[in-house]
C-alpha cells in the first residue's frame, strides 16, 4: 500500500466524526502548543548535566511533602538498576522547568517534579556533603535555609512544616545508607544516581504575551489536576511536533506539517474510541480513551527495541525510545517522515484485523484467552501475506486446544473426554470456558455474524449443566415451595404420556394440601421418581463437554439445577426480557451456542422438549467436533460417537 492510499484510508475515518480535541482531556493543550515552538526543549537529561543549576520554586508550590516510604522507594529502585552497557539508564518522570530570572541569576522554575528533584537534592547532599544544584523557595526563605542546613537539622528544631519534612526525608537517606553497611559501594551507587539516572526534561518557551507567573500557574494547574501523570501519549505527541517546527522553521511548512499530523493523530484515536475495536484488541487493558494510541507506538517501539536489555522502569520507555532516537538523528526531517509512516502503517494493519471477521475473531480469541498478547500476535504478523497470517493463528489455537485434550504431554492421540468439569478441581473451568467461547465463536461465524468480545468482557461466566446436577434438597420455606409447584405445572402441560402425567398432576396436589415435613418429603420424592422416568436421571452427573454450555454468572445461578425442560424456559425468558427491554448491547447477554442449546438446534428430534438425552448430547458433540476440524483438531474414532 502506497503512503498517498494510507493517508486517504486514515483521513477517511475523520470524516462524519467530531474531532477528539473536542472531547478529549484537554489539559495539556496549551502546553504541547507551547512545546511545538523551536525554543522549546523535550529530551532526556541526565542528573549530572544539572550539576551548578539554579532551581526556583514559586508560591503557588506545595511545599515538599515526600515521606520516608517515597524516599526509600527510590533509593531502593536506583540500587535495583544494574545497568549492563554505558548507555543504559533509569528514567524519573517527567520535569517541567522555565527560564526564569530574579535579580541577575537565571534561574529554572520548577514547575513541575519539585518533590523528585528535591529528593535527589537531599540525596546528594548526604552523599557528598554539598550542594549539587541549588534550590530556591519564593516566599519561603527560611525553607531554603533549612535545605541548605540538613545535617544540622535535629527533631527538636523544626519549627515550620518544610523543615519537618526536609528532616524526615534526610533521616531517611541517612537510615538507608547506614543500613546497607560498610560493604555497600556508595560510589557505585552514587555513579548511578548521576550519570545513568535520567528525567524528561520539559522546558517551556516563555510566553512574551501572558504573565509569566499566570503562565506557570495555568501550566501546574492542567499538570496536577487530578494528579494524572503525563501520559507517552502526550509526551510523543509533544516531541514529534516539536520537532517539526524545529526541523521545518518558523513557516507555511512546519504549521501544515504539524496540523497533517495532529489531524491524523486524532484520526486514530477516534477510531481506537470504539469499544468494540478496543475490546479485540486489548481486553483487559483499562486506560485514558484519548491515550489508546499509545498501544500503536507500544507495538512499533517493541518491535525495535530489546526493552530487556535497556532495564529500563516501566513507566515513559516507549517515549525513550523515541527521545533516544530524535537524539542520534543525522536527518532529523527524514526520522520524522519514516517514524511517522510505521505509525500509519501499524495503524492501518490494526484497523484491518478488526474489520476482517476471520482475523477479528480468531486475534480476539487468542488474546481474549490470554493465549496469546496483541505483542506476539504483532511480531507474528510481520512479512506475512494475509493467508500466511491466518494460517499462523489457526496453527497457535490448534497447539492450545491439542494440549488441552492431551492426557499427558507425550500422548500423540487426543481425548474428547479428558476435558471435563471436575467439581472438586476448578482449575479446569477456565480452559472448558476457552473451549465454549470458540464454540460459540464458531456459531456466529456460521451465521455470519461476529461474536463481541466487548459484551463478553462485561460478563462474569458460569459453566452450565444443560442436564441437571444433583437437585438440591427442596427447603420448607413457603416462597421456595410455591416457585418450585409452579415450575412443576409448566412442565406437566408439556408432558403427552397421558398416565404419568395425571400421576404426577395427583401427586403435587397432594403436595400442595399437606404440611407435614415428612408426607412433603415422601410425596417430593414419590414425584421425582416418575419424572425421573421421563426426563432423566437426577442422580446422573454428566461432566464432559456434551452437557455443557456458557451462561452469565447471574442467569445461571437463577436457573440452578432445574430439569432441562425449566432451565430452556427460563434461559429463553430471559433472552426475551433482554430484547425487548433493550438490553442486548449491555452487560448481560446469551451468546448464540448456549441459546441454541436450549432451543434444541443440534438435535434431531426437536418435538421433544422435556429432556436433554443421549441422543442430544451426540448430536452436540457432533457439533463441537466440526468446530475443532476448523482448527486441525482431530479425535479418535471411538469417541467420535
Amino acid at each position: 500500500m502506497n503512503t498517498a492510499n494510507l493517508l486517504a484510508q486514515i483521513s477517511q475515518l475523520l470524516e462524519d466524526k467530531p474531532d477528539l480535541s473536542e472531547i478529549a482531556d484537554n489539559r495539556l493543550g496549551q502546553l504541547i502548543s507551547y512545546l511545538e515552538q523551536k525554543e522549546n526543549s523535550l529530551e532526556l537529561k541526565s542528573i549530572s548535566e544539572l550539576q551548578n543549576a539554579y532551581f526556583f520554586v514559586d508560591s503557588y508550590q506545595r511545599g515538599y511533602k515526600w515521606k520516608e516510604q517515597q524516599v526509600t522507594e527510590l533509593l531502593d529502585d536506583i540500587d535495583e538498576f544494574e545497568p549492563k552497557q554505558k548507555t543504559d539508564f533509569y528514567c524519573l518522570q517527567p520535569v517541567v522547568v522555565k527560564r526564569k530570572t530574579v535579580g541577575a541569576q537565571y534561574y529554572w522554575e520548577l514547575i513541575d517534579g519539585q518533590q523528585r528533584m528535591t529528593t535527589i537534592f537531599i540525596i546528594l547532599t548526604y552523599l557528598t556533603n554539598e550542594h549539587y544544584f541549588s534550590l530556591r523557595y519564593d516566599t519561603r526563605e527560611s525553607s531554603t535555609e533549612y535545605l541548605n542546613q540538613l545535617a544540622e537539622l535535629t527533631k527538636d528544631s523544626l519549627p515550620t512544616i518544610d523543615a519537618h519534612y526536609f528532616y524526615t526525608a534526610y533521616q531517611a537517606v541517612k537510615k538507608w545508607f547506614e543500613e546497607k553497611g560498610t560493604e555497600f559501594n556508595r560510589q557505585h551507587w552514587k555513579n548511578k544516581l548521576l550519570h545513568h539516572t535520567k528525567v524528561i526534561w520539559y522546558a517551556v518557551r516563555v510566553d512574551r504575551q501572558q504573565d509569566s507567573k499566570k503562565q506557570s500557574i495555568e501550566i501546574f494547574s492542567r499538570l496536577n489536576q487530578g494528579k494524572i501523570p503525563l501520559t507517552d501519549a502526550e509526551l510523543i505527541k509533544a516531541l514529534f511536533l516539536q520537532k517539526i517546527a524545529k526541523a521545518y522553521g518558523h513557516n507555511h511548512l512546519a504549521v501544515q506539517k504539524q496540523t497533517e499530523m495532529a489531524n491524523q493523530w486524532d484520526a486514530i484515536e477516534q477510531a481506537l474510541q470504539n469499544e468494540e475495536f478496543w475490546a479485540f484488541l486489548s481486553p483487559t487493558q483499562q486506560t485514558n480513551k484519548h491515550t489508546r494510541i499509545e498501544l500503536v507506538f507500544d507495538l512499533i517501539a517493541d518491535k525495535s527495541t530489546d526493552k530487556k536489555a535497556l532495564k529500563l522502569k516501566e513507566d515513559h520507555q516507549t517515549f525513550i525510545h523515541y527521545a533516544n532516537k530524535f537524539k542520534s538523528a543525522q536527518d532529523v526531517k527524514n526520522l520524522i517522515e519514516t517514524e511517522w509512516l510505521k505509525v500509519l502503517t501499524g495503524f492501518q494493519y490494526l484497523n484491518e484485523w478488526y474489520e476482517n471477521d476471520r482475523l477479528y475473531h480468531l486475534i480476539g480469541y487468542l488474546i481474549g484467552q490470554k493465549y496469546k498478547t496483541i505483542q506476539e500476535i504483532w511480531l507474528a504478523a510481520q512479512g506475512c501475506k494475509r493467508d500466511e497470517f491466518e494460517a499462523k493463528l489457526i496453527n497457535f489455537i490448534q497447539l492450545e486446544l491439542s494440549n488441552l485434550f492431551k492426557k499427558d504431554k507425550n500422548a500423540k492421540e487426543l481425548d474428547f473426554d479428558h476435558v471435563f468439569y471436575d467439581v472438586d478441581d476448578t482449575s479446569c473451568r477456565p480452559k472448558i470456558k476457552s473451549i465454549l467461547v470458540l464454540f460459540n465463536i464458531f456459531r456466529y461465524e456460521r451465521h455470519n455474524t461476529r461474536f463481541s468480545f466487548k459484551r463478553y468482557n462485561q460478563v462474569k461466566w458460569d459453566i452450565e449443566h444443560i442436564h441437571a446436577q444433583q437437585s438440591e434438597e427442596l427447603s420448607n420455606k413457603d416462597d421456595q415451595i410455591k416457585v418450585w409447584v409452579s415450575e412443576q405445572k409448566a412442565l406437566l402441560g408439556e408432558i403427552t404420556d397421558s398416565i404419568s402425567k395425571e400421576k404426577l398432576g395427583e401427586i403435587l396436589t397432594q403436595y400442595e394440601r399437606v404440611s407435614d415435613p415428612t408426607q412433603r418429603e415422601h410425596l417430593y420424592n414419590q414425584y421425582n421418581e416418575i419424572l425421573e422416568t421421563l426426563i432423566g436421571s437426577f442422580s446422573e452427573n454428566i461432566q464432559t463437554l456434551d452437557n455443557l454450555c456458557l451462561l452469565p454468572e447471574r442467569d445461571n445461578r437463577s436457573i440452578g439445577n432445574d430439569p432441562f425442560f425449566i432451565k430452556r424456559q427460563k434461559v429463553l425468558q430471559a433472552e426475551k426480557e433482554l430484547y425487548e427491554q433493550g438490553k442486548t448491547n449491555k452487560a448481560n447477554f446469551i451468546p448464540l451456542a448456549s441459546q441454541q442449546v436450549f432451543s434444541k438446534y443440534f438435535s434431531d428430534d426437536v418435538n421433544h422438549m422435556l429432556k436433554w438425552d443421549t441422543a442430544d448430547r451426540k448430536n452436540y458433540k457432533k457439533a463441537l467436533l466440526d468446530c475443532f476440524k476448523q482448527y486441525g483438531i482431530e479425535f479418535h474414532d471411538e469417541n467420535e460417537g
